[in-house]
């Protein structure tokens, strides 16, 4: 059978399984900082996304069929222990699907994702979805592309979080630039699960812990504040962390902290 994920592995497959879900078109070397932190007390399995990194292309990006997908390629490690799925953005979108499916998960950690649905945004249209794009000019070449990428936080940058940024691209011969190797049309495949994810509903189906971390920015915005009650309101077994001062790659932007609600909560 074809590997349709492409899967890192890293530590004893002894000890508590962990698996790392990024968003969209990263890899899984987002997760480089965290994992090395975790590997010895824990078995990891860090992977790319279908369309990701080396993971090959799916015909069908609904989080339940990729869900499946990665059901599949674990099912091959012959685990023995409930696992800890750890998403990232779509990640975390994905991550509550699969849980909401499987009863092999012990914990769901949600790193600023898997809360609300995008439709749900005031103002936000699935036109302006489809319309936005990267633009050009920062593709020409890496040092363009990793500017435009430092200069949303410089003082966060360092060589992991280079890694991570140039892993989501590629050199087209064919256009003479740089292209995202996740394609425009599976991009919006992935996006139009996000923009009707339906989190209500997979939570009837979860059995496991989930922990939310929200990077806060504003804590008086109105709209964040009631889609996490309507969250913890129908989900009692929740932990709701919110982050101030820190973006939406959480893991990256409040590293410390993060890691520190990983140790204390799996």
């Amino acid at each position: 059978m074809i590997k349709k994920i492409n899967i890192n592995l890293y530590g004893n497959k002894d000890k508590s399984p962990l698996i790392f879900l990024h968003g969209l078109n990263w890899t899984h070397l987002i997760w480089n900082s965290v994992i090395e932190q975790l590997k010895d007390d824990y078995f990891i399995i860090a992977m790319d996304l279908p369309g990701h990194g080396n993971s090959i292309r799916l015909q069908d990006y609904s989080f339940n069929n990729i869900a499946n997908v990665i059901n599949e390629t674990i099912s091959d490690l012959n685990l023995t222990q409930k696992i800890t799925l750890i998403g990232s953005s779509i990640g975390a979108s994905i991550a509550l699907t699969f849980a909401s499916m499987y009863d092999t998960v012990e914990t769901v950690v949600l790193v600023d994702g898997g809360f609300f649905a995008l439709k749900e945004v005031e103002g936000l249209t699935w036109e302006d979805i489809k319309k936005s794009s990267f633009p050009n000019e920062v593709l020409k070449n890496k040092e363009s592309f990793i500017n435009y990428m430092k200069s949303d936080n410089p003082s966060l940058w360092n060589d992991n979080i280079e890694q991570a940024v140039l892993d989501q691209i590629k050199w087209s011969a064919e256009h003479q630039t740089y292209q995202f190797k996740v394609s425009e049309d599976d991009q919006i495949q992935y996006m139009k699960d996000e923009w009707n994810l339906d989190t209500l509903t997979l939570l009837k189906s979860v059995k496991a812990k989930i922990v939310l971390l929200i990077a806060d920015i504003n804590p008086d915005d109105d709209f964040l504040n009631s889609k996490i009650d309507v969250f913890q309101n129908n989900y009692k077994n929740s932990i709701v962390y919110r982050l101030h001062n820190t973006d939406h790659l959480i893991m990256l932007d409040a590293e410390k902290e993060f890691m520190k609600i990983i140790k204390d909560q799996i």
